[in-house]
């Protein structure tokens, strides 16, 4: 979107820019030289639209992310020691109040190398393929 350095509202916040603006021709404060593209004017990056429409949104959800990172963090750990505890004491489950623990021994996994099905029968992985719907959604990653 492009903004106006020049047109600064009560908030001391740029508006739109009048020559990109669709209400340039009713509006009482259009600029005067409105026939080129303004050299007053600046593109806002997304991230500047982002924060100026949810701040609060933008830091709490980068608050909660981080935090979450970090208990994950503290979880992996946390249950390597508890499976150690585990195998070392040949405790197969127990439960409290809240959680129930369960060991699952080591196993093995058989999938199919869907790149190389491709690539060798693309065929047969085209007739054995499905297209899913995915609704949309926010990915966010810690750094």
């Amino acid at each position: 979107m492009m903004k106006c350095k020049v047109a600064i509202d009560d908030k001391n916040e740029c508006t739109n820019c009048c020559y990109f603006c669709d209400k340039k021709d009713t509006c009482n404060d259009v600029c005067q030289d409105i026939v080129k593209v303004c050299e007053e004017q600046v593109e806002e990056t997304d991230l500047q639209v982002i924060e100026s429409t949810v701040p609060d949104v933008l830091k709490a959800i980068t608050d909660i992310t981080v935090q979450k990172k970090k208990l994950e963090e503290q979880e992996k750990l946390m249950k390597e020691k508890l499976l150690q505890a585990m195998e070392e004491h040949g405790v197969k489950s127990f439960e409290n109040a809240k959680v129930k623990f369960m060991y699952v021994a080591p196993t093995t996994r058989t999938t199919i190398d869907s790149k190389k099905l491709k690539a060798d029968h693309p065929d047969i992985a085209k007739a054995y393929s499905k297209t899913s719907n995915i609704s949309a959604s926010v990915r966010i990653t810690v750094k």
